[in-house]
């Protein structure tokens, strides 16, 4: 059946009950009504319930004789008047599950909000939204009566000391499946929610990035070793000599680093000067995207490494995971004290863009593996923007990118593993630094150390900042032409191999050697 939104479906003691002596209305689940998910196609407007009983005040000797029930402000907001109600018995529980399209008010001061979702749900019978009174991540949740798309009131005020007009969220948040959230008033401007109607976007589709089962996630490696660390600090301006700064307050000082403020006081001493610091701390959000180039960050993942860091999907993986939890994710592993966060209220931390992982404001990614990197976008917490809003999310925030950095694998052949070495040189870098003449360079990895060692393993991996090596008047953003040369004393000839470092990463550079057959200690 679908929403009732014609008072001519509707009939005295059948789908509609009014009882004089209690002054009470109630609905009953029969013939035209029905309470089933989701909310949008079932159950019967406010407004047709009111225009079927102005019908039946007309028509009904009986009734007339009594004040009529409701004071119609809009189509979507009503009060009840002259000592009516909605029974207070299950039967008027029942009733307040199927009126939709409108909000209303009780006499005895009760405010009812009706949230309509917009959108589609992708399994209106089983996804199942939810919502949030409280502010604060360490707060619980409710479910909505019904599964899928909303239309359905909720308690906002009891009339007495439960107040929630200030605050509402909602999400739909169901595994393999992409993630919405809504905040009413801070999303929509509103400065409190009365009894009336409000629409706010929520919708979910198959989530082409989830492949793995929740159990899986919980109980093995790489998502074992994955954490989430949330971080104080306020305020995100550059520092001023002339600024009176408050516990936690976050600073970036004259060097570019950023620091957190340890006390409240007018504080005359730069934060990045050597006497400054019983006044401050190195601010452990602070990340180095670039070469000296820092940023803010207020949320940190880890993606479980070094030794095996998980891919972009497995952190992403872990990520949705985690936010789906009604238990506390906030690893505290920097013992920053932020406090209890729940998964399910927690503010969403990173998506896809096409194949890039892209950090949503404020939140950064450790540990890593160095190969994704070119495929990470991060959202900082941007410099002298008025800071976090009410949930601790930055008010600006701008994309950050690593240089991109190229990486590949180093193959040796067996006789060369063991007690042998190689060397990687630029055929030519700048003028004059060729490869085969006193001049030749080792070619740097993207940290800065010479790309050189013993061969311990078959398989030696590398990388390279394409993006900003200068090395030996190297033109930067270009394709580097290298030789890898290596040798083993007792069991491999030496040899150099010419290869070509592009703007890619999964290079695979082949080094054989002949066997050695001459030489004797």
């Amino acid at each position: 059946m679908a929403k009732i939104v014609d008072p001519d479906q509707l009939n005295q003691d059948y789908e509609v009950y009014i009882n004089e002596g209690t002054k009470e209305i109630f609905l009953d689940e029969a013939g035209n009504l029905d309470n089933t998910s989701p909310g949008k196609t079932s159950g019967v407007t406010l407004q047709a319930l009111y225009s079927f009983l102005k019908e039946e005040w007309m028509t009904d000797s009986n009734l007339n004789k009594f004040k009529f029930p409701f004071k119609a402000l809009t189509k979507f907001k009503f009060d009840f008047q002259n000592g009516w109600s909605f029974s207070d018995t299950s039967a008027g529980d029942l009733t307040i599950e199927m009126i939709r399209d409108a909000g209303w008010k009780d006499l005895d001061g009760k405010e009812y909000a009706c949230i309509i979702s917009l959108g589609d749900i992708h399994n209106p019978a089983a996804d199942q939204a939810y919502y949030q009174q409280v502010a604060g991540f360490d707060q619980t949740t409710l479910d909505f009566d019904k599964t899928g798309e909303l239309n359905e009131a909720i308690l906002t005020y009891d009339g007495t000391s439960i107040d929630y007009r200030d605050f509402l969220k909602i999400f739909i948040r169901e595994q393999g499946k992409t993630y919405l959230e809504g905040n009413l008033i801070l999303d929509q401007g509103w400065a409190t929610i009365e009894y009336d109607a409000y629409r706010m976007p929520l919708y979910n589709i198959v989530d082409p990035n989830i492949a793995t089962a929740d159990v899986t996630i919980d109980t093995t490696l790489p998502y074992t070793a994955m954490f989430i660390d949330y971080l104080r600090g306020n305020l995100f301006e550059t520092w001023d000599i002339g600024t009176t700064y408050g516990t936690d307050d976050v600073v970036q000082g004259s060097d570019g680093r950023w620091y957190r403020c340890l006390v409240s006081a007018s504080i005359a001493e730069d934060p990045a000067t050597s006497g400054a610091s019983s006044d401050w701390e190195s601010y452990p959000g602070e990340r180095e995207i670039g070469s000296g180039n820092w940023y803010a960050f207020n949320r940190i993942v880890d993606a479980g490494g070094p030794s095996a860091p998980g891919d972009l999907v497995e952190i992403y993986e872990f990520i949705q995971r985690q936010l789906r939890k009604s238990t506390d994710i906030n690893s505290d592993a920097a013992g920053d004290a932020y406090g209890t966060v729940y998964g399910n209220v927690a503010k969403e931390l990173a998506g896809f863009i096409g194949t890039t992982l892209a950090t949503k404001p404020g939140v950064f990614i450790d540990n890593y593996d160095i190969n994704d990197q070119n495929d990470m976008e991060f959202y900082d917490i941007t410099v002298d923007n008025n800071g976090l809003d009410s949930e601790d999310v930055p008010l600006v925030s701008t994309k950050r990118t690593f240089p991109f950095v190229a990486a590949g694998t180093m193959v040796f052949s067996s006789n060369l593993i063991g007690a042998g070495k190689y060397w990687m040189y630029f055929d030519e870098a700048g003028s004059g630094n060729v490869f085969d003449s006193a001049n030749a360079i080792i070619v740097n990895d993207n940290g800065g150390s010479p790309i050189t060692g013993t061969i311990n393993q078959a398989n030696i991996t590398f990388d390279f900042d394409y993006t900003n090596n200068v090395q030996g008047g190297r033109t930067p953003d270009e394709n580097a032409s290298v030789w890898i040369v290596a040798l083993d004393l007792l069991y491999a000839e030496w040899t150099a191999t010419q290869f070509l470092i592009t703007k890619v990463t999964g290079l695979t550079f082949n080094v054989n050697a002949p066997d050695e057959r001459v030489y004797a200690t």
